[in-house]
């Protein structure tokens, strides 16, 4: 593959789409969020109301949390609010700068405020070794 085909590569054409995301209601405790990721083998779940991301909690969130009996929590009052987001057209040099200066494995994909999918590191090397 060229580098130039590298380049060209945007947000959209890696993200996980939204439908196919697991994600969770911020109304949900925090108990349930942990079965979810632990039965679904994912590290995250984006806290989504209707078509709107609100949030994210991870498994290390939880982990992290544990110690103080976190799990009857809605998950509104663990989740990470401030998001560093992205959209569809953000190119593949921006999206993995991001997620190497801010040290996160997940980037949820929004236009106007609409979950639109997540993109995960894993996404990025199966997409990387697909062009390959």
């Amino acid at each position: 593959m060229a580098a130039g085909e590298l380049s060209e590569l945007k947000a959209g054409d890696i993200m996980l789409p939204a439908d196919k995301v697991i994600t969770i209601s911020p109304d949900e405790k925090v108990a349930l969020a942990d079965l979810i990721m632990t039965r679904s083998s994912v590290g995250s779940l984006p806290v989504v109301e209707g078509d709107r991301i609100l949030g994210i909690v991870t498994q290390r969130d939880i982990m992290l949390a544990k110690t103080f009996q976190v799990g009857s929590l809605p998950v509104r009052d663990l989740m990470t609010k401030r998001l560093i987001v992205v959209d569809r057209d953000t190119p593949l040099k921006e999206v993995l700068g991001l997620m190497i200066k801010n040290r996160i494995e997940r980037l949820p994909v929004v236009e106007n405020g609409k979950f639109l999918g997540l993109i995960v590191h894993g996404r990025i090397l199966k997409e990387l070794y697909r062009r390959l």
